[in-house]
């Protein structure tokens, strides 16, 4: 019978007890490995973290007037649906302080690596334990730029693909549901990644076609998936889909780049040998498993579907590579673009691994050894998060001199200190808005792709900072106090030696502190000018 029931190689023998404590084990190494360094640090080494936080403080303190978000903010959550970790943090924030509150968010949303693989497994009619190897990205270069909506739906997008091939399979209203939220919470979560899983059910349903009872089950999915993604269509933001220059031949050497682009985090060659080394262990797992397979001609599900299901998952990988290949690194605001795209295939490779014996002992010895294998990266990672957390004492003494919403333009000289070759100091301020309102002199709600933007300036409402000039924030020498300082009340800079000849051409303004590296400055009157004006 096409698509038939699950073969007994996949069924599960041998003490339940030891089952319940090989899922127990994993949950605990799932929670270890993304929450370690999250706990360990008060500030997450992540460049765009703080931004995290003060987005997600927008959402949940719009229409109060002490933070004065409703002033300068107008959501456009449709055509730019990239709400869900500001929104979950925004949740959080009604019982925990926002900082707290989003790492419990992006935590949560990063565990979906992990989960997304897992149900993918279990759409191969494989142990859903193999997911487990999920984890080796959830600290990779793209969670230290801060890229948490991106991993998310990556984890997403293969619980997307597991739940459609269980629907082809065994067709339920339940698994038709399922497949139906994880697709809505993958186009509130980034939706660039949405049109590629529309792209994989149709996929899905063009190779099972014949090859099981019925494709009927992913009609529905379709159609509501479909409806959203018009909708978005006709709603997005004007800037949201630029001109994509595409690099043609492909840019084959980028191959031998993959290890930079997926870990090399920080200052130095350690980093890239712990993921070396885990992935060595990625490696010997699956030539042990194979290995298995081969002597019990069992470990892998029989009849003629497992293959073509195998098959799909390596259409994704392969789409995945091609865009790694042949997209640029910037496409309109978004920089850092194709790098992404090799995370994304080697995510989804644990997926082809052979299935696990069916013996309940050797789901807990796998899952204690992939354990094993991975705790030594996260415990790496964990050391270098909880020691930049000491670099941003003086941060966190001198922010205790800012009042309730202040106007504040910040400014980073200096971006030593920490080990991550990606400055985790450029966006430290927004910290302040997280936690006390106010304004800051650049935020992403300045480009189009943002799920929030500046009000019009017209609007007698508005009370909007000047914009900012390309890479304002990466570039503090462009600073002109009459240009553009008059908006702002503080000045926080982060600079080795005195920033005061910064603002000498106004006597009225003050240092107020300085603590190490961190100097703040403070202009003791109502700011003058025209309040949205570009430089």
């Amino acid at each position: 019978m096409p698509g038939g029931r699950i073969e007994p190689a996949a069924r599960v023998t041998g003490p339940q007890p030891l089952s319940w404590l090989a899922w127990l084990c994993a949950a605990a190494t799932i929670t270890y490995v993304v929450g370690a360094p999250f706990w360990a640090a008060d500030y997450p080494m992540m460049t765009e973290f703080p931004f995290h936080a003060a987005s997600s403080s927008v959402f949940r303190h719009y229409t109060d007037p002490g933070w004065h978000f409703h002033e300068q903010f107008a959501f456009q959550m449709l055509a730019v649906p990239q709400v869900t970790l500001y929104a979950l943090s925004a949740i959080f924030m009604i019982v925990l302080p926002p900082i707290v509150a989003t790492k419990l968010a992006a935590g949560l949303l990063l565990a979906l690596l992990p989960l997304g693989l897992m149900v993918l497994c279990w759409g191969l009619r494989k142990s859903a334990l193999l997911g487990l190897w999920g984890l080796m990205p959830v600290w990779g270069v793209l969670a230290h730029w801060g890229m948490v909506d991106f991993l998310a739906a990556l984890g997403l997008f293969a619980m997307a693909l597991g739940l459609a091939l269980r629907v082809v399979d065994r067709p339920s209203v339940k698994l038709q549901g399922a497949l139906i939220a994880v697709l809505v919470l993958l186009f509130f979560t980034q939706a660039y990644r949405f049109p590629f899983a529309l792209v994989m059910l149709v996929v899905i349903a063009l190779v099972m076609r014949g090859r099981v009872e019925s494709i009927k089950g992913l009609l529905i999915p379709l159609v509501v998936a479909g409806a959203l993604f018009v909708v978005w269509w006709l709603t997005r933001a004007e800037m949201f889909l630029p001109k994509v220059q595409w690099v043609w031949p492909p840019a084959w050497h980028r191959l031998s780049d993959a290890a930079t682009y997926t870990s090399d985090i920080y200052i130095g060659d350690e980093d890239l040998e712990m993921f070396r080394r885990t992935g060595l262990l990625l490696g010997l797992t699956a030539a042990v498993l194979l290995a298995i397979a081969v002597v019990r001609l069992r470990s892998w599900p029989k009849g003629g579907w497992v293959v073509p299901a195998h098959v799909i998952v390596g259409v994704a990988i392969l789409i995945s590579l091609g865009l790694y290949l042949t997209l640029p690194m910037e496409v309109g605001a978004s920089w850092y673009v194709f790098p992404r795209e090799i995370t994304a295939a080697l995510f989804l490779v644990p997926a082809l691994l052979p299935n696990l014996p069916r013996k309940t002992w050797a789901h807990l010895g796998f899952v204690i050894w992939t354990a094993v294998g991975i705790a030594p990266l996260a415990d790496f990672v964990t050391d270098a998060h909880r020691e930049f957390s000491t670099t941003t004492v003086h941060f966190r003494e001198i922010v205790r001199e800012l009042p309730k919403a202040p106007k504040l333009l910040y400014l980073v000289y200096d971006h030593q200190g920490a080990r991550a070759r990606n400055s985790p100091y450029i966006h430290l301020p927004a910290y302040v808005q997280a936690e006390r309102g106010g304004w800051l002199s650049f935020h992403f709600a300045q480009h189009e792709g943002f799920p929030f933007r500046y009000r019009d300036a017209a609007d007698p409402d508005a009370v909007v900072p000047p914009r900012t000039p390309v890479r304002w924030e990466w570039s503090p020498q462009q600073f002109q106090l009459d240009q553009h300082g008059r908006f702002f009340d503080w000045f926080l800079v982060r600079r080795q030696r005195s920033p005061a000849s910064l603002f000498a051409s106004d006597p009225s303004i003050r240092r107020v502190a300085h603590f190490e590296n961190w100097w703040l400055y403070h202009r003791p009157r109502a700011s003058a000018g025209p309040p949205s004006e570009t430089p």
